[in-house]
């Protein structure tokens, strides 16, 4: 089976180093629904991730499915924290939570449109192998996002536990907490955060709070090829050439994939 699941595409990426929330912005939401999350939702052109968090893409195939079967199933689900900036709202935690459900909506863990388009087409066969496992054990256990929403209008046409889980789905809400202050202040948070529960290790941590600095850049584009968010965006001049070498230097060290230990 495969070891994670690239969900690193259904939350986007934006620079964390930018004017902090104004105190006389009006009462924050205290939930999310999944409407929310859909493509019509109006929270996810704002919905952002700090340009240093980790990838998120460290959850099996069954975290993926027994974090869904807890939202549609009423279980306690912890609250995703955010901060908001001038434009954005920002995941302090609650990725993973955030972007499976994103996922299920978009029928994409790794390999549909928002993926391909996210990493220009260039979808390793391990990211490949871990979607359709992910997508395998969601339609099995539950179903597609658009199946259940049907259940919702057309009952009698579906088992009795698809059509409870679809009314789960239409009410359940994930309540939210919310950092007050400014950039500085959130991203304290954010590693204070980090460093409890599934912690940081130390090379993570080393690249995150070193990320501007040209090790950590370098890391981060050859480990993707070049695609992905664009970490070095910052080297207009060099960018063309950055991809270019990343992509060099990632075909020397990962290709042919290993497809045994």
């Amino acid at each position: 089976m495969a070891k994670t699941v690239y969900l690193d595409a259904m939350i986007e990426r934006a620079d964390f180093a930018i004017k902090g929330s104004d105190t006389n912005f009006a009462e924050p939401i205290q939930a999310l629904s999944i409407e929310n999350l859909g493509p019509n939702g109006m929270v996810v052109p704002m919905l952002r991730k700090p340009d240093f968090q980790r990838e998120t893409n460290h959850w099996s195939p069954p975290q993926v499915l027994k974090f869904l079967e807890s939202f549609l199933d009423q279980e306690l689900i912890p609250s995703v924290i955010l901060w908001r900036s001038d434009a954005h709202l920002f995941a302090i935690d609650g990725a993973h939570r955030l972007s499976a459900l994103r996922a299920w909506i978009e029928d994409d863990y790794g390999d549909g449109l928002v993926s391909l388009k996210f990493y220009s087409n260039e979808i390793s066969t391990e990211q490949r192998k871990a979607a359709a496992t992910t997508r395998k054990l969601v339609e099995e256990n539950i179903g597609k996002y658009s199946q259940l929403k049907k259940a919702l209008i057309e009952p009698d046409n579906y088992e009795p536990l698809k059509v409870r889980r679809a009314r789960n789905m239409a009410i359940r809400t994930i309540s939210l907490q919310w950092v007050q202050g400014d950039g500085e202040k959130a991203e304290t948070s954010f590693f204070n955060i980090n460093t409890q529960g599934t912690a940081l290790d130390e090379i993570e941590g080393l690249l995150l709070k070193n990320r501007d600095r040209s090790v950590a850049i370098a890391a981060r584009s050859i480990v993707r090829a070049g695609t992905g968010y664009k970490y070095w965006s910052k080297y207009n001049d060099s960018k063309p050439e950055i991809e270019r070498l990343s992509k060099i230097l990632h075909a020397l060290l990962f290709n042919p994939e290993v497809e045994h230990p």
